[in-house]
Parts: C-alpha cells; sequence; structure tokens
C-alpha cells in the first residue's frame, strides 16, 4: 500500500474531516477510480452512468492582471476591484493591525493558503484545486516574520467557488499584486442516461471502454465519450439480477454474482457473451473479487438465518465454499485494500452504515470497523491512492481520510514508513499500530522496499530545498520515481524525483503527486538481518545543513520467507503417502506440518481441508496474537498439528468419507514494507479417503 493523502479544500487544521464530494445523486452504487485520469466513474440505480473529475477541467480565466491593493482595503478576485475596508464584495482584506502588524485575511467565506517564493507562471489551475485552503490568515507583519515578501505566492478559494493564484510583486502598505483566477468545470458529470437500474462498473485499462451491469440482467460494454444507454453494446443477456463485476481483461472475461438465492457466480467471455456458471449455491451474493491468480474469488452474500450477513471465500479450482465471516448486516460490494490482496473493505448498509476492513493474512480471519457513520446506505467504496477512500452511498459520495490525521503538515521531517507513522515504530524497530488503525499490525519487522515518508512542507517551512535519506548514516543515492501530474496531457506520470548525487529536491506545494508525503524508496536486499537506523536531514543548499542532526526511526529488517510444507499424512499409526486411497480404518487423520520462520516472526499459519461439491473445512490454525511475549519472536510450528486429530466424518455429509480431499497448508509472516505484509507461502497434498 501507499500513502497519498489528497486535500480537497479541507482545513489544514483538521484533515480527517470527511468531505462531501457530491451529493443529491439518484443511488450511487458501484464504482470504479482510475488514478492515471483522477476520476471517479460511478453507475446511479436510477439509470445514469456518472463521473467525479476529482482535478476539475479549465473553463475559463475569470480576470487576471497586476493592480496595487491598498492598506485596509477588499480585494475581489473575480472582478479585480477594491472596496472599503470591510466592505463588500470581495475575497482578501489586506488588513493593517497597528503599525507593525499586518495580515492577509480571507474574507466572505473565501479560504487562503500561503506558498511561498515559487514560479508564479508554472501554477496551473489543477494545482490550485489540490492546495489545502484554510481560514488562518497570512502574516504580512513589517519585521523577520513577515511572509509576504517580493516573488511570494498565496492561493485563494474564492466565495463565487472560483481559483486565485497572487503574487506579492511589491510589498508596502499600498502593495502591488499579479493575480489570475480560474473557473474550472464540474466535479460531478453524467455521462450516459437510460440505463436499466445499473448495479456496477468496471473500467478497462484503455479508460475509455467499461462493463456495467443492469438489475433487469444484462451486462453491457460501454463507450464513455458515448455513453447513453441506447449506444451501449449487450455482451450478455438473461441474468438474474446481475451484481458486481470482477474484471480479468488479460483472459477477456469477467466474473458476476447474481442477487437471487440460489444466486450463481458467472464467467463470461467477453467476446461472444457465453456463461459459464461456476458456482449456483448462493445466497443473494451481492460483492465479488476475483484474485490475480484466479484461484479464489471473495462473495459477499446478504444470507438469512444463523449466517446472516456472510463473507464467502470459492475456490475456483474445485469450487468449494468456505465461510470467512458472518453476521455482517447487508454487506455490499468488496474493494481490495492492497495490490498483494491482503485484505478488503467492505460496507455494510443501514442501519450500520459504516466500513469494515476483512484481514486475509490471519485464519480466522479479523473483520474491523475502519469508518463508522458513513452517509445512509453506502454500496461501494474505492482507494485514490492508499490512505484516502471514496464511498458511494446512495446519495452522497464522500471521501475520508483512513490515516486520521497521523500524516500532517505538523508532523516531524520523517514521518514514518508507508502506512505505518514513526510514532508506532518501537525503539528497537518494530511496528505496532492502534487497534482502530485500518492497517494493523503488531511487532511487524521491515523488509523488501520501504516508501519512507517526510514532511516536504516542513522543510519548505524551515528554509530547506534539498534533503538526504540516510541509512546507518550513509547517505543513499539510488535513483527513484513516483507519479507526478502533468496538467497538459491531464494524467499522472512516472517521474524520477530530481536529485544530485545523494541531495534530492524538496516538493513544492504547487505539485500534485501521487504519494504525497513520500521521499525515498529504499531497496533493503543489500541490508543484514536485525537493526538498522533510517533518518532525514535537510539542507537550504548542498552541504548546507539547516537543522543539526537528523530526524531519524530504527528498523527492524527479515528479508526472510516463511517455510511452509505438509510434510506427512498418518492415519491409524501409519503414514499415508500422497494420492493414496484410505479404504479402511478409523476416519482420523494426523498431519505433520512445516509453518516455521527462521527470524522467529510468523504471522499466523492454516490448515484447511477441501473435498467434494464445495465442501471444506478448516484443521487446524494458529496466529501471534496466541504467542505474545517480550521479545516478539514465535518461530510457528514444526511436527504434528497440536490439534486432536482431525475426523474427516462430517455429520450429514457422506462424501467426506468418500472422496478426493486435499489439504492447503498457508502461512504469512509479520515482515512488512509499510503498505503491507509481503511474505506468504503455501503447501498442499491430496490423498483419497473412502472408508466404509
Amino acid at each position: 500500500m501507499w500513502t497519498y493523502v489528497r486535500q480537497l479544500h479541507k482545513e489544514e487544521e483538521d484533515m480527517t474531516t470527511p468531505v462531501d464530494l457530491v451529493n443529491g445523486l439518484g443511488g450511487a452504487i458501484g464504482c470504479d477510480y482510475r488514478s492515471r485520469p483522477d476520476q471517479l466513474d460511478f453507475v446511479e440505480f436510477n439509470g445514469k452512468v456518472s463521473r467525479l473529475n476529482m482535478i476539475r477541467p479549465l473553463i475559463s480565466i475569470v480576470s487576471q492582471g497586476t493592480t496595487i491593493l491598498k492598506g485596509t482595503w477588499i480585494f475581489d478576485c473575480e472582478t479585480g476591484s477594491l472596496g472599503g475596508p470591510m466592505t463588500g464584495p470581495g475575497d482578501i482584506w489586506w488588513e493593517q493591525i497597528d503599525a507593525v502588524k499586518r495580515q492577509m485575511a480571507a474574507v466572505g467565506g473565501a479560504k487562503i493558503v500561503n506558498l511561498g517564493v515559487v514560479d508564479f507562471n508554472s501554477i496551473s489551475p489543477a494545482d490550485l484545486q489540490k492546495l489545502a485552503y484554510g481560514s488562518q490568515p497570512v502574516i504580512g507583519n513589517i519585521g523577520a516574520d513577515n511572509k509576504l515578501v517580493n516573488g511570494d505566492v498565496f492561493a485563494v478559494l474564492t466565495n463565487a467557488g472560483n481559483f486565485t493564484k497572487i503574487k506579492v510583486v511589491m510589498y508596502d502598505y499600498n502593495m502591488t499584486i499579479q493575480w489570475a483566477t480560474y473557473k474550472v468545470g464540474p466535479r460531478y458529470q453524467v455521462l450516459g442516461v437510460g440505463y436499466s437500474q445499473p448495479e456496477d462498473i468496471a473500467v478497462f485499462s484503455d479508460e475509455r471502454y467499461a462493463l456495467v451491469t443492469e438489475r433487469s440482467g444484462n451486462l453491457l460494454r460501454v463507450d464513455l465519450t458515448n455513453a447513453n444507454r441506447p449506444a451501449a453494446i449487450m455482451v450478455s443477456a438473461g441474468m438474474q439480477a446481475p451484481q458486481q463485476i470482477a474484471l480479468d481483461e488479460a483472459h477477456n472475461q469477467a466474473y458476476i454474482v447474481e442477487y437471487a438465492n440460489p444466486g450463481r457466480l458467472i464467467r463470461i467471455n467477453l467476446a461472444n457473451g457465453a456463461q459459464t456458471v461456476l458456482l449456483n449455491t448462493l445466497e443473494n451474493p451481492i460483492g465479488l473479487l476475483v484474485t490475480k491468480d484466479l484461484r479464489y474469488a471473495y462473495i459477499s452474500e446478504q444470507t438469512a438465518g444463523p449466517d446472516k450477513g456472510r463473507i464467502t471465500r470459492i475456490d475456483l479450482n474445485t469450487r468449494t465454499k468456505y465461510v470467512l465471516a458472518k453476521g455482517l448486516v447487508n454487506p455490499f460490494f468488496l474493494t481490495w485494500a492492497d495490490k498483494n490482496e491482503n485484505g478488503f473493505f467492505v460496507p455494510e448498509r443501514d442501519p450500520s452504515n459504516r466500513i469494515l476492513f476483512v484481514n486475509l493474512t490471519i485464519d480466522p480471519c479479523v473483520v474491523t470497523p475502519v469508518e463508522s457513520g458513513v452517509p445512509f446506505r453506502p454500496s461501494s467504496v474505492a482507494l485514490m491512492g492508499d490512505a484516502q477512500m471514496l464511498i458511494s452511498s446512495d446519495q452522497i459520495i464522500q471521501q475520508r481520510d483512513l490515516t486520521q490525521g497521523l500524516f500532517s503538515s505538523g508532523a516531524p521531517m520523517l514521518m514514518g514508513i508507508g502506512h505505518v507513522p514513526k510514532t508506532a515504530i518501537s525503539a528497537d524497530g518494530y511496528a505496532t499500530t492502534d487497534p482502530g488503525y485500518f492497517f494493523q499490525v503488531k511487532d511487524s519487522p521491515f523488509g523488501g522496499t520501504l516508501a519512507i515518508m517526510i514532511n516536504h512542507g516542513k522543510g519548505r517551512n524551515l528554509g530547506a530545498n534539498h534533503y538526504q535519506i540516510l541509512v546507518d548514516g550513509v547517505p543513499q543515492s539510488v535513483p527513484w520515481s513516483d507519479y507526478k501530474w502533468n496538467d497538459a496531457l491531464k494524467k499522472f506520470e512516472l517521474v524520477q524525483n530530481p536529485q544530485t548525487g545523494a541531495y534530492f529536491l524538496l516538493r513544492t506545494a504547487t505539485e500534485t503527486w501521487y504519494n504525497h508525503w513520500l521521499g525515498y524508496f529504499l531497496d533493503t536486499s543489500a541490508l543484514s538481518e536485525g537493526q538498522h537506523m533510517i533518518s532525514v536531514k535537510i539542507f537550504a543548499a548542498l552541504n548546507q545543513e539547516i537543522l543539526a542532526g537528523a530526524d531519524a526511526v530504527n528498523v527492524r529488517i527479515d528479508n526472510k520467507w516463511p517455510l511452509v510444507s505438509i510434510k506427512s499424512i498418518w492415519h491409524d499409526n501409519a503414514q499415508v503417502k500422497v494420492c493414496d486411497i484410505v479404504k479402511s480404518g478409523s476416519t482420523t487423520f494426523q498431519f505433520e506440518i512445516e509453518a516455521w520462520d527462521l527470524q522467529e516472526h510468523l504471522l499466523s499459519w492454516s490448515l484447511v481441508a477441501v473435498w467434494g461439491d464445495n465442501k471444506s473445512t478448516s484443521v487446524s490454525s494458529d496466529t501471534y496474537a496466541n504467542h505474545v511475549i517480550p521479545s516478539r519472536k514465535w518461530a510457528g510450528i514444526a511436527g504434528k498439528v497440536p490439534a486432536a486429530a482431525w475426523d474427516a466424518n462430517v455429520a450429514g455429509d457422506p462424501s467426506s468419507r468418500h472422496c478426493a480431499h486435499t489439504f492447503y497448508l498457508d502461512a504469512w509472516d509479520r515482515v512488512i514494507n509499510g503498505w503491507n505484509y509481503i511474505h506468504y507461502a503455501s503447501a498442499h497434498a491430496s490423498i483419497t479417503i473412502d472408508i466404509p
């Protein structure tokens, strides 16, 4: 995972406040966020395919020019005219408090933010939309604390909703300023109408075409440049209330679940619309995810009875079902939480109206609420970057910051590793986050490539232009890249971070980077196992350090993977070889396994039996939570599983004694790169049981 904190007109002093991006919608359900154009495409149940432009297009230049802003007067950013003291209309007030104290204050509902001495001409309308506007005035005192020096630039979100950049040409009581005010297009757009109760949308990688499901039973192919229903192409029809789409573009196919009882999991050939039923025993399924390796499908079911509100894992090879969680309140669409598929988010609809995180690294999985009190009837979520969640609800699409303000401009220079704030890393280098935090880890070492998060804004405010990342005191100089917004091309482009040797350039407030706080990608593969110190220094110029000493954090490095194998299977004190058929004796079996971590950083292991028609059961499992000690060490298991012998005789299911069985052993260790767990291993073995 990754951290990008987008601040859509949020007060800097209140970075955790949810932001309603649009309201009055006609039942927003499925959505698909695309990072390159920075857009959220979604469907509305009342028949629309719609879009949110996170970066709104320029419509026109409202006004621009150079003028003199008199002391005590108000400036109107739309007209470029001046008004008397505290008289409107206007957006900023050049306030003269006394003979020394002065400030530039936002008035009339406008907001302001100071950018410092930057290139006025290079600041685009897209840049202005990304800034953290607030009510705090810009200090303009006569003295060393004056921010409104010649060449200083500040930005205004006007009370008319336009964006203005203003440059101080000549500081004085009567100040010469240069300004430009931009009107941008709407955030919300309706791309197409006429659909029959659309449920979900999945956008292809070309970002022009998309798939849309209609409750009436259709899967459609839609050209987003001509998206009205009559122009849509029928891909496949005749389904029962098809819901969430899992797009497998590499194989030109899509997976869909039907909201019915019984409901089906269907794979659709996108070339000819042919439907292949993979499972037909689901109960009102809604949400669907399919793993990258096409091994598993995860499905939310709006079940009744004891299993009310269920999350089910389907093995797509054996078509077996395994219940991960139950007791959820009307669970809806599913969204991966990270690229390694360690877990996913699922909204609970009314009356809960909250977002849950399902952690797949532990068996049984752990379900944790991460966002509560969300707008009425949430249906789906999308991640904008890693830490910004877009929640599509009945009438509102809302943005929430999952980091809950832990990454902000008031933080230290070295903010943390990926999602893990510096304050959550122990003196000996292990990460432990709070139980309510969206990325929950305990006693986790680090490995792989670490995303070093630094406070670019604080460095600039302290007068720095460059910084260094050091490991054990040694400056790092390996080039690294991140995605930067290109306003001319209207998309993010992969750009190498500017550097001179081991000196990297601090980002400015007007630049829009996908990973807002990112300062370096550190490859730890060459580091020895154990504790290392990562630090950051800032410089006004090369070799001109601003602060004495570095801001540092210790991290525990572990790049070893867990060892996993099913050593042997035993029946009535005799070993059963792989592929053997057991025809007599008891129905109990024992297993000798290895789920072992040499660095003693194991997180969890699980052994599961699958057989027959969608049958599965847990044989045994264990987690670090059962073995927490001050040393933070738990190696796992090497030998027979600690549980009693497993009984293949399942009450009410005679097939359990007369079927081929496959046993899956999975294990994770606790190593993270700051964004997710990175070390997973698995093994399996098969035998046939045919006992009278």
